[in-house]
């Protein structure tokens, strides 16, 4: 009788270590899925393209390690193969922390499309450490099945804390770490904390002893990186935001040898530049077309910009035009703090700013109507946001509009060919609403560009506008006569973007 008692009180502390076990190790696994983002986002992007193959890679890795982990525990279900397991998730991950950058350098540069080459990224840096991980919830489960009349509690109350750890990993990983920590620091981190669950399923005293010591050694090289870094990073200032992981670095305009500041949200192009002398200054020549407000309505006072970026636009308006005041919508507050810090972004009276979805603040049913509303959301062609090209959006964007006002729209796209379709679908979803479209090629109106990738500007007006200047200014000669005026028929093969369908990631496809 004495026995059994101790059998039991036995049983209710492997158990207990067991739950732990499986919460932690799910918990773990989301962390390494959401850190893993913002390892590949200097290399790759944040797109839709990028986390898709990051979330396929992964889950289809923990399908792999479940069917081993269950099994290898059929086999040997034994404590000390778990505690292996878990210690080769470990240093499978501190190795990732200082290795990682080495991989994706090289894969970047490899000539492949951003497709295949995130498929690459994901599968060569988290395939074998999501392996691992999903061998430990099998393991767990058959470590902790002391009869059959028991099983489905048994696996039952596993799963739901092995589910409840990854919704503690999520939120943990994409509200707390990533704000706190650069991506590689919480590798270590992860590593360690790891090393530390083999401590529960081992039960010699050397064993837990090893296991205790390779923790203080990951927790010190924990430290290490968050105190030194980690090797190889990417050069310029790297800030991981709520929403972006931000680049940003410097280089020489070779078109007049001035010093540029760029900002980078994704690496298939610069999102916002800044001439380091002047500040004020447009650089990059598809900005430059947002001044044609001032050509089509002269008397533009109020103006609304969708997208901050370096706020390069903002700056500019507000350094030539005193009397204009301008509201920006932004998401990403991190981003806003990047221009203050590194974009010379400074408080003035005729600036607002609006941390939200463009689109959520749209959805407004009480707004104010401006005289211009600029519109750059697009931060590369792999990184479309879709409920930014809808008739819905456009519909909205009219009423924000007083009836005279002007659309100016920033896309990426080539006006025909296999890279056209995105562009043709936006162009379709904004006639809806729109009387008067215009297209300014950002690099030139020749017929021989028409087949670029480019910036695309689109200039949309209603019926009460005037489409020509009564007084041109002879500043805007150069941009007007960019002006596409060829006629323009859509593909009718592309639909008109809605908020139901709006394939852009198709489209995009096609261009790589």
């Amino acid at each position: 009788m004495t026995t059994d008692k101790n059998n039991n009180s036995h049983t209710v502390k492997i158990n207990a270590r067991l739950q732990l076990t499986s919460f932690f190790s799910g918990a773990a696994t989301m962390i390494l899925e959401m850190t893993g983002s913002r390892l590949v986002a200097p290399f790759f992007g944040t797109s839709l393209i990028v986390w898709t193959a990051l979330i396929g890679i992964i889950m289809t890795s923990l399908c792999i390690g479940n069917w081993l982990g269950g099994s290898v525990a059929d086999k040997r279900p034994e404590g000390k193969l778990l505690g292996r397991i878990l210690i080769s998730a470990a240093l499978v991950i501190a190795g990732t922390a200082y290795v990682s950058n080495y991989i994706l350098t090289g894969l970047q540069g490899i000539s492949m499309n951003i497709y295949l080459a995130s498929v690459i990224a994901s599968l060569v840096i988290f395939a074998v450490p999501s392996v691992l991980l999903g061998m430990v919830s099998p393991f767990v489960a058959r470590l902790a099945m002391l009869n059959v009349d028991s099983s489905g509690a048994v696996v039952g109350r596993l799963s739901a804390l092995n589910a409840a750890g990854s919704i503690l990993g999520t939120f943990l990983g994409g509200f707390v770490l990533i704000s706190l920590f650069p991506s590689g620091v919480i590798l270590m981190l992860l590593s360690s904390i790891i090393a530390l669950l083999s401590v529960l399923v081992y039960t010699g005293a050397w064993r837990k002893l090893i296991s205790v010591v390779l923790f203080m050694a990951l927790a010190g090289g924990t430290f290490a990186a968050k105190t030194f870094g980690l090797p190889f990073s990417p050069i310029g200032v790297q800030i991981d935001t709520r929403y972006n992981h931000l680049s940003i670095v410097e280089s020489i305009d070779t078109r007049n040898g001035r010093r540029v500041r760029v900002l980078i949200t994704n690496p298939d192009a610069a999102q916002s530049l800044m001439y380091t002398d002047n500040p004020s200054e447009l650089v990059s020549e598809y900005t430059k077309f947002y001044d044609l407000a001032f050509h089509y309505k002269p008397d533009t006072k109020k103006v609304l910009m969708l997208g901050g970026g370096g706020y390069c636009v903002p700056r500019y308006l507000l350094s030539e035009k005193q009397d204009v005041s301008i509201d920006v919508v932004e998401l990403d507050p991190g981003v806003t703090e990047a221009a203050r810090t590194y974009f010379d972004l400074k408080d003035n009276d005729n600036l607002r700013i609006f941390h939200e979805d463009a689109r959520t603040f749209l959805n407004r049913s009480k707004h104010e109507q401006y005289d211009a509303v600029f519109m750059d959301t697009f931060n590369s062609w792999t990184s479309i946001p879709f409920q930014m090209t809808t008739v819905e959006t456009a519909e909205r964007l009219r009423k924000f509009l007083k009836p005279d006002g002007v659309l100016i729209v920033n896309t990426i796209a080539s006006l025909y060919g296999p890279k056209s379709g995105v562009f043709h679908g936006i162009y379709k979803a904004f006639s809806s609403a729109f009387s008067t479209m215009m297209i300014f090629p950002a690099n030139a109106p020749d017929p021989k560009y028409a087949y670029a990738l480019q910036n695309i500007i689109l200039v949309a007006m209603g019926d009460t506008a005037s489409t020509v200047s009564p007084t041109p200014d002879a500043k805007f000669t150069g941009l007007l006569s960019h002006q596409w005026l060829e006629p323009f028929v859509p593909d009718h093969n592309v639909p008109a973007f809605t908020d139901a369908f709006a394939p852009v990631e198709r489209y995009t496809l096609l261009q790589h």
